[in-house]
């Protein structure tokens, strides 16, 4: 063995350890359970779409799962503490499974943005239980690697997700079926994790909104910067993508190519920000984003081709906004306050995805569709902006 690839062994053999022991069962609920949620997302969009609803009002719908997000988040911390991540997560799956079949008795914004309410509050305790229990199971030198891992597979189910609807009649009532299918398999694994799941922490100590805030404000506005993107995102470039004459299976293979790309970069730039360098790491991904956003908005209607290309880098640099600022602020978190910092992230997360979709939409009435890539354009320079370090001789935040 030369000296590279033992330098490069001992590198990743923790990774893998990891990986095999104590995050394979999560890993493969968060497969099925992403499958359905990257499906379902793009499908609540399509649909209300073809029902003839304006882009400001399927913006809303999408909102609503956020605003139930950052209620939970809010809500189920030191519940998830008391009984325990696998009973936590088979809950909150299998409450969301009935959530989406209910989706299917009225096909109305208002009826559909209450049921996408209660799900985001399942959602948030699902993103509690399986973010948490990477962070507890990894350390400071590699929280970047293992939330790189978690990201690269949430996103390839993700990508999965999206080519469902080529086989779903989106006018049928398949796509609930198909989706709360895979929402109760993904309870499966987890439940066979119980020797490798974190224990519960009856006395886990709080952390005030305030307290995450001082402890890395780059971190926290990371947190809603990262949920504007994302959950514009989601629910609006579905609707781009039709406006600008994509066909059913173009707009599946659009946002399985933006989520793909979002999978590409997640374990490179995980590993560049364990070498010590989160916050500069943060920095270039929020200036890319910030490139290729604009980018698109200027050019990305003259070819499909280039809107395609262009789509994966714009995923690969915004959907690694996440996982750089929640390693970036965990940093500053003791450890049995891990639980806590993750729902206070998710908070910020929530926040941030509820005004994304809105903005966006009102971004596109305003400017038209590229509006919408103008607006991530933006967001993401004044993160970006924020996190230079300032060369002063008073120590700064590193």
């Amino acid at each position: 063995m030369n000296i590279y690839n033992k330098w490069f062994f001992v590198q990743n053999k923790g990774y893998m350890i990891v990986l095999v022991r104590t995050l394979l069962a999560p890993l493969l609920s968060l497969v099925f359970m992403n499958i359905a949620c990257g499906f379902f997302n793009t499908y609540v969009s399509v649909r209300l779409d073809i029902q003839g609803y304006r882009a400001d009002t399927i913006g809303i719908v999408s909102a609503a799962l956020y605003g139930g997000v950052l209620l939970g988040s809010l809500l189920l911390g030191r519940w998830i503490n008391r009984v325990g991540h696998i009973w936590a997560f088979t809950v909150f799956s299998a409450t969301s499974a009935a959530l989406i079949f209910a989706h299917s008795f009225w096909i109305d914004p208002l009826y559909w943005s209450v049921l996408r309410l209660l799900c985001g509050v399942c959602l948030a305790g699902i993103f509690i239980v399986v973010e948490s229990w990477f962070l507890l199971q990894s350390t400071a030198e590699n929280r970047g690697g293992a939330l790189s891992i978690y990201l690269a597979v949430f996103y390839l189910a993700l990508s999965l997700g999206q080519f469902v609807i080529n086989f779903a009649p989106i006018e049928s009532s398949a796509p609930f079926f198909i989706t709360s299918s895979l929402l109760l398999g993904s309870i499966l694994p987890i439940r066979r994790a119980k020797q490798s799941a974190p224990a519960p922490q009856s006395n886990a100590v709080p952390m005030r909104l305030i307290d995450l805030f001082r402890a890395s404000p780059v971190g926290f506005w990371g947190g809603i910067v990262s949920g504007m993107v994302l959950g514009a995102t989601y629910s609006l470039v579905p609707v781009y993508a039709l406006t600008e004459g994509l066909m059913m299976f173009e707009l599946g293979l659009l946002m399985a190519i933006l989520i793909f790309g979002g999978l590409s970069l997640q374990w490179p730039m995980g590993r560049w920000s364990d070498k010590g360098a989160r916050r500069r790491v943060l920095q270039w991904a929020c200036m890319a984003a910030s490139a290729f956003s604009i980018a698109i908005a200027l050019v990305g209607s003259v070819s499909q081709v280039l809107l395609f290309a262009m789509m994966w880098f714009f995923g690969g640099f915004t959907f690694t906004i996440y996982p750089l600022s929640m390693a970036y602020l965990c940093e500053k978190v003791p450890q049995e306050q891990i639980v806590s910092a993750t729902g206070g992230f998710v908070l910020c997360y929530a926040a941030g995805a509820i005004a994304g979709p809105l903005i966006g939409a009102f971004a596109m009435d305003l400017l038209g569709p590229a509006g919408l890539f103008y607006f991530i354009g933006l967001v993401t320079y004044l993160l970006g902006a924020s996190a230079v370090e300032k060369k002063s001789s008073v120590p700064t935040e590193k």
